[in-house]
């Protein structure tokens, strides 16, 4: 998806296949988002108290668990590179979510490292505790991390169909008098359409920052409460501007048929 830039009147034909490009891209975020949160429940360490005091078996199920969080890491990281390679996500966007994969991989890999060296079974099985506690990666860091990604993308997709604002209007001015009023029905629906989902964002602003570890481990009730808004408030946020694209390729529709 390319930078729109400034757009003239005559440049409104390309608006609909634009903006098809952008809710795709919404749309794909979408996909990535609900999977990981539906499933976002922290696995319980069961197999580590199997163990049962076996200091090599808890070597084992530590290094098998962080390597699996690595491994969703990583698949974070290369979803971030793809909408950062598709300018769906702008460079500073892409750097605060990628700098959030490096802590924790680096963190993982520092307690990897600890676990491999444990000499004691109630350190390594402390160790392996820890891994759940101290980063909970599935239950808090990755839904965080792709509810922001989803999050930046609808916020640049909002950015650059509030850009088409004049341009529309410039269209609608010089479109023949009988569409006229069709065309400013539309536009006012338009604008009221982006304009819920900004109010959607402010709210998702508030909502985002309880996505982490230290709330899923102290308070809990207001973490869920927080990431159930969350996901409502951003397919709401979505389906705006799914909305808000609509009424723009219906406008295209009018001013080519006129």
């Amino acid at each position: 998806m390319k930078n729109i830039g400034i757009l003239r009147t005559h440049h409104l034909p390309h608006l609909p296949r634009r903006l098809a490009a952008l809710g795709a891209t919404a749309a794909l975020a979408l996909g990535m988002i609900l999977p990981l949160t539906a499933n976002a429940a922290p696995a319980v360490p069961s197999q580590a108290t199997a163990c049962n005091g076996n200091l090599q078996c808890l070597i084992s199920f530590g290094d098998t668990q962080i390597g699996n969080r690595l491994t969703a890491l990583n698949t974070l990281s290369s979803n971030v590179n793809e909408r950062l390679s598709d300018q769906s996500i702008t460079s500073d966007q892409a750097n605060a979510l990628q700098s959030d994969v490096t802590t924790n991989e680096s963190g993982l890999n520092n307690l990897k490292a600890k676990i491999d060296a444990d000499t004691d079974p109630k350190v390594a099985l402390t160790d392996d505790r820890n891994i759940f506690l101290q980063f909970r990666i599935y239950a808090a860091v990755l839904p965080h991390d792709y509810h922001l990604l989803w999050f930046d993308i609808m916020q640049k997709v909002d950015s650059q169909m509030r850009g088409y604002i004049p341009v529309i209007q410039d269209a609608i001015n010089g479109a023949p008098s009988n569409i006229q009023g069709q065309l400013n029905t539309l536009f006012t629906d338009y604008k009221n359409q982006l304009s819920s989902a900004e109010a959607q964002f402010d709210a998702i602003n508030t909502d985002l920052p309880q996505i982490t570890p230290e709330n899923f481990n102290n308070n809990n009730a207001a973490f869920e409460t927080a990431l159930t808004n969350l996901r409502s408030e951003e397919k709401t946020a979505h389906n705006d501007l799914h909305a808000a694209a609509n009424d723009l390729h219906q406008m295209y529709q009018l001013i080519k048929a006129g």
